[in-house]
Formats: C-alpha cells, sequence, structure tokens
C-alpha cells in the first residue's frame, strides 16, 4: 500500500495528544498524510511542524530528494541551491512520527526502523484498522525508509471504510480518523499540491471525497 496508507499511519499523531500539544491544524494534519511536492510552503509547514516539538531537519530519516514539482525543483536548481529532507515528499508525515515520539518522549534516533516505538505504534494503528496482519516476514522498506507491509486488498478497503464511517472504533479512533480526512479535505494542497491529482478531485468535489495516491 505504501503512500496510500498515510492517514491510517497518522492515527497515532492524534490519539497520543501530539496533534493537540502542538496547536496543529488542517493544513499540518494534510501534511502529515500528504506524498507533497516539495513546494515553499509544504516545506515551510514541515520545518514549522519539527520546531513545534524542539525538533529540526536533522531529525528527519526519510532521506533528500529533488521536489516533485518541477517548479520548485527548478527555482532551487537557478538558486543554486540543494534539495533537504523538508523537500522528500514524505517529510510531512515524518514530521507526524517525530512530532509523536516528542509527546511521548521518545528518542527519535532510529525512528524509521522496524521495533522502534514510532513504527511499533503505525503497526499497530495498521492492523487494528485494516484487520490483518503485518507479518514482518512479509515486509520491505518504503521509498522513505519505513517499514511497509503486504496485506489483502480486501483488508486495505475494510480499514478505508472504517476511516470513513467510524464502524467498528472506539470513540476516539472515529474522532481521530474524521479529523484527518476532514483535514485532507479542507486544505488538498497541502496532500499533493500545484496541478497534483489528489489535490485537483479534492478541490473539485470539495467535502465528498477524500483521496490519496
Amino acid at each position: 500500500p505504501r503512500s496510500a496508507v498515510k492517514a491510517i499511519q497518522a492515527l497515532p499523531l492524534i490519539e497520543s495528544g501530539a496533534a493537540d500539544a502542538f496547536g496543529f491544524g488542517n493544513k499540518e494534519l494534510a501534511l502529515a498524510c500528504a506524498s507533497h511536492q516539495g513546494e515553499e510552503d509544504h516545506v515551510r509547514t514541515a520545518s514549522s511542524m519539527l520546531a513545534k516539538a524542539g525538533l529540526g531537519e536533522n531529525h528527519l530519516e526519510c532521506g533528500v530528494h529533488w521536489p516533485l514539482s518541477a517548479a520548485a525543483a527548478g527555482d532551487l536548481s537557478w538558486s543554486h541551491r540543494k534539495p533537504t529532507q523538508l523537500h522528500n515528499n514524505c517529510s510531512g508525515k515524518h514530521a507526524g512520527f517525530l512530532c509523536t515520539c516528542a509527546s511521548e518522549g521518545d528518542d527519535p534516533k532510529g525512528y524509521v526502523n522496524a521495533g522502534h516505538r514510532a513504527m511499533e505504534r503505525v503497526r499497530k494503528a495498521m492492523e487494528e484498522v485494516t484487520g490483518a496482519r503485518h507479518d514482518p516476514a512479509t515486509a520491505g522498506i518504503d521509498g522513505c525508509s519505513i517499514p511497509t507491509y503486504a496485506v489483502p486488498l480486501g483488508a486495505l478497503a475494510l480499514g478505508f471504510a472504517r476511516m470513513a464511517t467510524g464502524e467498528g472504533f472506539g470513540q476516539k479512533r472515529k474522532l481521530a480518523a474524521q479529523r484527518l480526512l476532514s483535514a485532507c479535505m479542507a486544505e488538498p494542497w497541502y496532500v499533493s499540491g500545484t496541478g497534483g491529482f489528489d489535490t485537483e478531485i479534492m478541490q473539485a468535489l470539495p467535502g465528498d471525497v477524500f483521496v490519496k495516491s
């Protein structure tokens, strides 16, 4: 599933109380679910999220790549600057992981590794939401360095049905899921960016459709 499940992976950010502790609104929550294009305000928002938790770009372990936005990449190149980890399309998700670590008192070092409390929180949420075991024997490493697990397509469908309806969730998780999907629909530019498929569909059907490629 990789990037499609980022909204599920962001549940611990809400449920731990980290999002409220650091005053995150719709933009920050949408970015935590995003595969953004590395545009200026994507980078600025990811940096701000980390700063609110007393962290910085040096704590990210997602790796560096050029912005997915050709315009943003061109701006960097023309100004003789190089991309940082904040330009990685997953930096918002990773900022969410790190902010949860800060709120929970976890050492952020190595947070991308299987067995770290950050990734155990994510794996547990994914298992509970989809109803499928996330088995290390059928795991790989995602493009942004975190573990990713092979699970049946039907389990993913069930998981997103639960995220959308809240059925099968306790009240806390139901509200967390609703808050994340609502944030993405309220701020679709932060989920992808200028001209992005996710952004354009959610802008065309405001409040009716959640999309994450």
